[in-house]
């Protein structure tokens, strides 16, 4: 990524987390009392690798409530963002939590090298829409991973992106955003955040990326992993369109009104040989 993005990326993420962690999307009160910041899926996906044992890699942590939930899981986490402000609050949190087997590195995920391996490396929710390139993404990951290691990956599903908005009666889509297959960046300017829309922000400029499934898949391929599994979800992690609605896990789902069922969410597994 140009280091022009990058800066513009920083700033707009360091501002976000001095208002993440009071947001009810991401209920840090419920994680210091105990719950697990993950969703259900995640854990289940993964149930079979993670245990007492397992030592886990999460680059593109943000403040690390998701590398937290995991250390209460695991031998050892570790968290990487590249905003030093998350990285900071992610220490704070762990101290408050208690945890003291989650260790957190300021660190971008497209040229990070920590000299070291891991049994599972662990990606989630706003990853492939802020990288350039998908092929370094894909190199880090083949490089902190053990042979036999398992890398996951879930966000928000390429297919969806595309769509601007439910219309007002929820039965058809509308506009569409921009295409499927553009290659030049997104460069939005917009107030709030999936956390809280409401909310003004002083950096509010942002560089994005459009990328196909069959990119993510080539990329992960090409660096020599092996794709175990990639499942479509009818659900968003946040309000993606108009008169979504909320479940007890905190996904969200396009209303009942609405006659289709589309893939908002992919999840995929794959091991190094």
């Amino acid at each position: 990524m140009d280091d022009d993005y990058r800066a513009t990326n920083r700033a707009n993420w360091n501002e976000r987390v001095s208002v993440h962690p009071d947001t009810d999307y991401y209920d840090v009160e419920g994680f210091l009392a105990g719950d697990s910041s993950l969703y259900p899926m995640e854990r289940e996906e993964l149930a079979d690798v993670v245990d007492d044992d397992t030592t886990l890699l999460h680059p593109m942590c943000h403040f690390g409530l998701d590398t937290l939930s995991w250390a209460r899981e695991c031998e050892e986490a570790v968290g990487v963002d590249f905003s030093p402000s998350a990285v900071e609050k992610a220490r704070d949190l762990a101290t408050d939590a208690g945890i003291e087997n989650a260790t957190f590195v300021e660190g971008d995920v497209l040229d990070l090298d920590l000299d070291r391996e891991f049994d599972v490396v662990f990606n989630t929710f706003g990853v492939v829409g802020w990288l350039d390139d998908l092929d370094a993404l894909a190199e880090t990951v083949a490089d902190h991973l053990r042979p036999g290691g398992t890398y996951y990956l879930a966000d928000v599903h390429p297919f969806a992106e595309p769509f601007h908005d439910v219309d007002a009666d929820g039965c058809q889509f509308g506009d569409w955003g921009f295409s499927y297959f553009r290659d030049d960046p997104l460069h939005l300017d917009a107030d709030g955040s999936y956390a809280d829309p409401d909310q003004s922000f002083e950096h509010t400029e942002t560089v994005q990326f459009v990328h196909t499934m069959g990119e993510i898949v080539t990329a992960l391929c090409d660096a020599g992993l092996d794709v175990e599994f990639l499942h479509d979800h009818p659900w968003a992690d946040f309000p993606m369109y108009d008169r979504m609605e909320r479940d007890d896990h905190g996904r969200w789902w396009l209303p009942d009104d609405v006659p289709v069922e589309l893939p908002l969410t992919f999840s995929l597994r794959a091991t190094k040989g």
